[in-house]
């Protein structure tokens, strides 16, 4: 991926090929880059592999000819193996090393004060809030009884207006293998769309 603006690239791969033109990455450098410049990004496939081992290869050979991990012109933390996120753990390729963050990515992380590029600015969360009474989605829903928490059931909407049903927001999420912030970020009313449908909260079934 490319972003069209600042020209920053970052290595990735989904296993969602329906959902590729929705698909953004989901490294947190990445991530927090596209939410200050925007999502205008152009996507190049390096390759669609049904083998695991030829699929890694490609990647490790990809992610180390570039040097992903540390080069300013890639987004990358660590090295894309094309099969999976970091391990957690003493199997993270980072474990007991120092974050490649500091002083490099992002100059602001472990700077304080002045020092600080943020010191003195206002936060880009302030404005932004959750919405309250009326406007909320979940506005005249009755809460579960002895105010314990309760799945959220939500429905998913096709192209075609045709509706899914699901028991929880998690249900769903693990059904198209997303977060299940891609699928409440649309129905809190953040985004619109989420994994290439649109959702909404589904009436509490007793």
């Amino acid at each position: 991926m490319t972003h069209n603006v600042t020209g920053l690239k970052y290595f990735c791969k989904t296993a969602q090929l329906d959902w590729l033109k929705y698909y953004k990455g989901s490294g947190k450098y990445w991530k927090r880059h596209l939410a200050k410049h925007g999502k205008d990004i152009s996507v190049e496939v390096i390759g669609i592999y049904e083998d695991e081992n030829e699929c890694r290869k490609v990647a490790l050979e990809f992610s180390q000819k570039n040097d992903v991990a540390k080069s300013d012109s890639w987004a990358n933390l660590i090295l894309e193996n094309g099969i999976d996120g970091a391990p957690i753990g003493e199997g993270h390729p980072m474990y007991g090393k120092p974050s490649p963050c500091i002083g490099h990515k992002r100059p602001q992380v472990g700077k304080k004060g002045k020092d600080n590029p943020m010191y003195g600015k206002p936060s880009p969360m302030r404005g932004i809030a959750k919405p309250k009474g009326k406007d909320s989605p979940l506005f005249g829903r009755a809460r579960p009884e002895g105010g314990g928490k309760r799945p959220n059931p939500v429905i998913r909407i096709d192209n075609e207006g045709g509706e899914v049903y699901f028991d929880s927001v998690a249900a769903a999420a693990k059904s198209l293998n997303v977060s299940r912030s891609c699928i409440h970020t649309v129905c809190t009313g953040r985004n619109k769309t989420g994994a290439g449908y649109k959702w909404k909260y589904a009436e509490i079934k007793e």
